[in-house]
């Protein structure tokens, strides 16, 4: 759901975050972060897109994505109607101190399966011992954050080639500027005349880059952001759908029903019955 994530934490060096349900808001919009992240899907499937690559992940899966990397996440299907991923987020500033070549170097997974199951074990000990709260137990985790770290420096570190193609930090500026309006301005009469020269930035250009870099046009995404806005309000109020289609800034309810059922494959009345059901159930 953010555009440039700010990764932070507590007393320990990496953040964990569980995915134990399955929820269509759960879909992420395009985003960024300077922090490593390694995703473990334990149970279920999720299709990510990362640097214009798309890729399905399932049961079993371990899935990098490198500092800067644009990238997207969408829940697929639960496995029994349950699901388990687990998501560590490695901030830059831990990396860069512990390596301080990390600026040059490229993490990625390789087609040895016995390398990735020690990295899984690792990745799953972490997850299971930070279940328990003490202060001996905080060693311990540490203890594990530092085998991840030595299974993908010792594994899966490559150098950076000519062929990784990130965008450049002042790129990601650009888009921060652009996302950033159009986030707090969805609701409003956006087009993309306006959009461009609010952030001072051509058309042409705007248009160009936006597309290359989060996979879309600038118009579509602020309707992505609109929809993701009538969610929460259609699951989270009894508001009526033409009110909602208002509230979020669609030009009409009937283009707010098409992207609904475009991407949750119902209406968004339909989906608010099912809800309602499995709620009662």
């Amino acid at each position: 759901m953010y555009r440039h994530e700010q990764v932070s934490t507590t007393t320990l060096p990496v953040k964990l975050v569980v995915h134990t349900e399955y929820l269509e808001s759960q879909n992420v919009l395009r985003h960024w972060h300077q922090a490593l992240e390694v995703d473990y899907i334990i149970r279920g499937d999720a299709e990510f897109v990362i640097s214009g690559q798309r890729i399905t992940a399932s049961s079993g899966d371990v899935i990098v994505i490198n500092p800067n990397e644009i990238h997207s996440v969408k829940p697929l299907k639960a496995v029994d109607n349950h699901t388990l991923s687990l998501t560590f987020l490695f901030p830059y500033e831990f990396l860069h101190r512990e390596c301080e070549t990390i600026d040059k170097s490229w993490f990625k997974l390789s087609d040895d399966s016995s390398q990735i199951n020690l990295l899984k074990q690792t990745l799953f000990d972490y997850y299971k011992n930070s279940q328990t709260k003490s202060t001996e137990q905080k060693f311990l985790l540490m203890s594990e954050i530092y085998l991840m770290l030595f299974y993908l420096f010792h594994y899966f570190l490559e150098s950076k080639s000519n062929s990784v193609n990130l965008p450049t930090v002042p790129t990601l500026h650009k888009l921060s500027s652009v996302i950033d309006f159009i986030n707090e301005h969805s609701a409003d009469d956006l087009s993309l005349p306006q959009i461009a020269g609010t952030v001072h930035l051509s058309e042409g250009y705007l248009s160009r880059t936006f597309k290359e870099q989060m996979g879309e046009g600038v118009m579509e995404y602020v309707n992505l952001v609109r929809l993701r806005n009538a969610f929460e309000i259609l699951t989270n109020t009894e508001k009526d759908i033409e009110t909602i289609s208002d509230l979020a800034g669609f030009a009409n309810v009937k283009s707010f029903r098409r992207l609904f059922a475009k991407v949750y494959q119902t209406t968004p009345g339909k989906y608010r019955i099912n809800l309602k059901g499995h709620k009662t159930t």
